[in-house]
């Protein structure tokens, strides 16, 4: 037994989400997060720069997307809360303090559950908190100076903190897996870890086994993606074993991750952590939220990943490798989900959307951007109109948006399912009509219009399959003796004889029902 096998981690988590809004949480500036492309300094005003006088005024939009949050994590929303102001010095926060939610925050403690072990296990984790607070300036260093850009200044964000229920690097990127596809599927924002739009701070200490007893704190950050956040876990669980089995104390600390250099170094140890100081906010009065507005943010939740999963294994009988292929794109999974609704089995819905829709994404760079850049013409809607979309609505959009990054759209794609599915294509066939709805974005059946694909009605077909068994009696002997070469041998002739407009399947099914009585 390895000496590392003697204990366990125990793991709690402090995550960052960024809120999808039109403006900023206490003033009107624009909430813009795509901070490549635009320049410095330039989404600001007196309030968002801490100008003196210039006083903070809530904002409906971030509030909604916060409470919508607290709710797909089953939180507890406080029809009354407050906001405080956290004070400490450090250079991107002029100011001196933060506005943020310590005593009575809006969302209130409760329990997630998410899968593990490829969906084969459930785990659950507390929520302490979800509350709601303003983002810090950004600081960008070049050539030995550091420089502020106010931009990031009071963006709204909802910081997510967790009971210590973790046990392995696992769990943990399990969790934010789930947490960050019920932030996109719900258009809380896209929680893209690259860009910050999810930030996560790992808590990690170390105790033996047997032992009920937490050990020393050890704080990690700079974890960019969930490759890193694993390797950051399981490089830390292995320092803190090596000294406690070397007799050295494992000291409270807070430690920067190297991922490129697979190590992490001291940011600053307990002595040197800084002290915050919270006070009631003067400048904002107490936040309240009735039963109605609650409900009306409860009604556009949309179902959770952790559900569909479960009703993926239970009810369609899907592979882990299906599941991941449904789940990993909110667009994608929102045609799934629309198709099954019109009617479409999920099992033909599922193989065509990986073999063709996820592929050409692929191969074409898509299935994975974050936030892609498209003329705002669904039902007119400005670019803010769609930052608000929730639920039903946000869905029917979501369905919108992959049609335009596809060559034909969603009416289309089911119509090419329907025609497999009431047998009037085979699927040989169908490849062929979906490779020329790719090229030319024509309808499927104006396709097989064209192509003479069409295939020939059931009573045609059984009439001709009844013809070659009474043609080929020595073959229908040969299956009945469990040669099944001879199974190919009359489909090959029912193909023939129906000018290859037969469903090879439907006639396998059909020669062996006759036979075999």
């Amino acid at each position: 037994m390895s000496v590392y096998d003697k204990y366990e981690m125990v793991i709690w988590l402090e995550i960052h989400v960024k809120l999808n809004s039109p403006n900023k949480l206490f003033c009107q500036c624009r909430n813009e997060q795509d901070f490549e492309w635009v320049e410095p300094n330039t989404h600001i005003c007196p309030v968002c720069s801490g100008q003196p006088g210039a006083l903070p005024v809530m904002n409906e939009e971030p509030l909604k997307k916060a409470i919508l949050l607290g709710l797909a994590l089953n939180c507890e929303i406080n029809s009354e809360s407050r906001f405080d102001r956290k004070s400490y010095f450090y250079p991107d926060l002029p100011m001196g303090y933060q506005i943020t939610q310590f005593e009575i925050p809006t969302n209130d403690r409760w329990r997630v559950k998410f899968w593990i072990k490829d969906y084969q296990e459930q785990k659950e984790v507390g929520i302490q908190r979800a509350h709601i607070e303003n983002d810090a300036w950004k600081t960008i260093h070049e050539w030995w100076k550091a420089y502020l850009d106010y931009n990031r200044a009071w963006t709204p964000l909802v910081e997510i903190v967790t009971d210590p229920d973790f046990r392995s690097a696992e769990e943990v990127v399990e969790f934010l897996k789930e947490l960050q596809r019920l932030v996109r599927y719900n258009n809380i924002w896209y929680a893209d870890m690259e860009k910050g739009q999810l930030r996560c701070d790992v808590n990690i200490s170390v105790r033996p086994k047997w032992s009920d007893k937490f050990g020393t704190k050890v704080e990690m950050k700079n974890l960019n993606s969930f490759g890193a956040i694993k390797r950051a876990i399981e490089h830390e669980f292995k320092r803190q074993v090596d000294l406690i089995e070397s007799w050295w104390e494992v000291q409270q600390e807070t430690r920067w991750w190297d991922d490129t250099k697979r190590t992490s170094y001291v940011m600053r140890s307990k002595e040197d952590a800084m002290d915050y100081r919270y006070f009631t906010e003067p400048d904002l009065p107490p936040l309240k939220v009735d039963n109605d507005f609650i409900e009306e943010i409860k009604s556009g939740i949309v179902e959770s990943t952790y559900e569909r999963i479960k009703r993926y294994k239970e009810k369609y009988g899907f592979s882990k490798e299906f599941i991941n292929w449904l789940i990993s794109n909110h667009r994608v999974n929102f045609w799934f989900e629309k198709l099954v609704e019109f009617g479409i089995d999920p099992k033909l819905a599922a193989k065509w959307i990986n073999m063709y829709i996820l592929r050409y994404l692929d191969d074409k760079g898509l299935k994975n951007i974050s936030q892609i850049k498209l003329d705002r013409q669904y039902k007119d809607l400005s670019e803010d109109d769609v930052k608000m979309l929730a639920g039903k609505e946000y869905v029917e959009y979501s369905i919108w948006e992959l049609s335009q990054l596809l060559p034909f759209d969603f009416e289309k794609f089911y119509k090419l399912l329907k025609l497999i599915q009431d047998r009037k294509i085979w699927e040989t066939q169908a490849k062929q009509v979906i490779i020329d709805m790719f090229n030319t974005g024509k309808d499927p059946e104006q396709i097989v219009e064209e192509k003479w694909l069409w295939m020939a009605d059931e009573g045609e077909i059984l009439s001709i399959i009844n013809q070659v068994l009474d043609e080929n009696p020595q073959a229908v002997e040969d299956i009945k003796n469990w040669q099944q070469k001879a199974v190919g041998f009359l489909i090959g002739q029912v193909m023939r004889k129906s000018g290859w407009k037969a469903d090879p399947k439907f006639v396998k099914e059909k020669i062996l029902e006759i036979i075999n009585g």
